[in-house]
């Protein structure tokens, strides 16, 4: 690159504030290199228990409670040029995160990056990994890539990107949100990082693992880890998603390939693992009805897909190959 791109901002998108939020806020603060700004993007226009006001932190809200795309726009926004490291309020950034960021984003150019994210708690008391980027399935579901692992047995990709990125912890150039708009408002939460993930790479944006770049994530700690109502969204908006930007091959064939996806998943569950583990009737019901609303918003997402294809610079055959190449593995669905 001929010229070194600015330091990122923050942007920390929080609905409770509290302990988390601080401890993010404070992270940040104690960088080796200190983002150039930090936006805190509140969901709702209540009282809620933020961090010291200094000259670095920039604090705005929705005017009513709205799930995370939207207060994630809001909180991006507020950053008028330059790149942004996009963080949920439930993260704790190691202190060279930053620095490592910026590196990666000074030597590669335009796209997303993707930290490695380590959960901040496990029963064990050892290292473990939340996700290094995310999997994908041919139907557009998206699967934490090393969910688990031991830190110590972590190891980037081989082609140094992943399918798509983590919505915890993410670096979007300045390029990247200007092609695309950022998140997509309508669908409020869950599915948003995949669904940009799917847009950007669309656009020609790489999507690269940072390997030196770590950050602790109490998994669940903002919006939950499951539940019925994260499981319906998961599958309405990944069916948008998927419409909206997979190859028009995969979208013509999308119940096939989620009727074998869930029963994949089913038969890991049937053993006690994988995602589907603890899931119980109400999530497998939850998935039927996501599903199904996912359908009755495709109308909608084709228009949006209309849209979108003048400006893609890959191909479907290109769309297929990163599905392939980072396609969710045997030991993803039985971890």
């Amino acid at each position: 690159m001929t010229d070194r791109p600015p330091t990122p901002a923050a942007v920390v998108v929080t609905c409770r504030g509290g302990a988390w939020l601080h401890r993010c806020v404070e992270s940040l603060r104690r960088q080796s290199l200190p983002p150039a700004r930090i936006v805190v993007a509140v969901s709702h226009a209540g009282p809620v228990d933020l961090p010291p006001a200094r000259s670095d932190l920039t604090v705005v809200r929705r005017p009513r409670p709205s799930g995370f795309s939207p207060t994630a726009n809001l909180g991006l926004q507020a950053v008028p040029a330059g790149p942004v490291l996009l963080l949920n309020d439930d993260t704790e950034a190691h202190p060279g995160f930053v620095a490592a960021m910026h590196r990666a984003h000074a030597t590669h150019g335009a796209g997303i990056y993707q930290p490695r994210i380590v959960l901040a708690e496990t029963a064990s008391g050892d290292e473990r990994v939340d996700n290094t980027g995310h999997r994908l399935f041919f139907d557009g579901f998206n699967l934490a890539r090393e969910r688990g692992r031991a830190v110590a047995d972590s190891t980037p990709p081989p082609c140094g990107e992943v399918g798509a990125f983590s919505g915890a912890a993410v670096l979007l150039s300045a390029e990247v949100l200007a092609a695309t708009g950022g998140f997509d408002a309508d669908l409020d939460a869950f599915g948003e990082d995949l669904d940009l993930s799917l847009r950007a790479r669309r656009r020609g944006f790489r999507i690269r693992f940072v390997d030196d770049a770590r950050i602790l994530h109490a998994l669940g700690a903002s919006y939950g880890r499951a539940g019925a109502r994260k499981v319906f969204l998961v599958e309405r908006n990944r069916t948008r998603a998927a419409v909206r930007s997979l190859p028009l091959g995969a979208v013509l064939t999308l119940p096939l390939w989620t009727t074998l996806r869930l029963a994949g998943l089913g038969a890991a569950a049937v053993f006690g693992r994988g995602i589907g583990s603890s899931a119980g009737v109400s999530g497998a019901a939850a998935a039927v009805a996501g599903g199904v609303a996912g359908l009755a918003s495709v109308p909608g997402a084709w228009r949006k897909r209309a849209v979108d294809r003048t400006h893609w610079t890959l191909s479907d055959r290109d769309m297929w190959g990163h599905l392939v190449r980072h396609h969710a593995r045997p030991h993803d669905l039985f971890p």
